[in-house]
């Protein structure tokens, strides 16, 4: 089975959208200035640029094929794109309002910033192209997130 270049960058797209809706309105659900306010703002802005990565990559790789021969791995990227914590369209603004804590939004987005890892590294293994290369800069982004969450954590 194949997924298009098109339908995998439409999946990063909506989990990065999600998680910037889900930093920004969390950083609001902040009342108090504080370096996890500004971490979560920080982590915002990231997500909007790797938004613009995808988006370039969907431009100029138009007819990437990212392949999945057996059926097993086209349902291990299926369930990856479910099961994200941020997969699905909304979930970033709905995980916000379960905000209460500091402390809730680091675990949030920490697990926001470990799947994304687990998702991109899948459609790393599968790609050939130019496009490996800005998949594997964007995991490597994604892990610095997570390891600077953790610090706060």
């Amino acid at each position: 089975m194949y997924y298009s270049g098109k339908e995998i960058i439409e999946i990063a797209v909506r989990i990065e959208e999600n998680g910037n809706e889900f930093y920004t309105s969390a950083a609001e659900a902040i009342k108090e200035n504080n370096d996890i306010k500004g971490l979560l703002l920080d982590l915002a802005e990231k997500e909007l640029m790797h938004i613009a990565i995808f988006q370039k990559l969907e431009e100029r790789f138009e007819a990437e094929k990212f392949e999945f021969n057996a059926d097993e791995a086209s349902d291990y990227i299926s369930y990856l794109a479910d099961q994200h914590i941020f997969g699905k369209a909304g979930t970033g603004k709905a995980l916000a309002k379960t905000v209460h804590t500091p402390k809730d939004a680091l675990e949030i987005a920490f697990k926001f910033e470990t799947d994304s890892v687990t998702f991109y590294q899948e459609l790393e293994k599968r790609t050939e192209s130019d496009a490996k290369n800005l998949i594997h800069q964007i995991i490597e982004e994604e892990m610095e997130h997570a390891a600077e969450i953790k610090k706060f954590m």
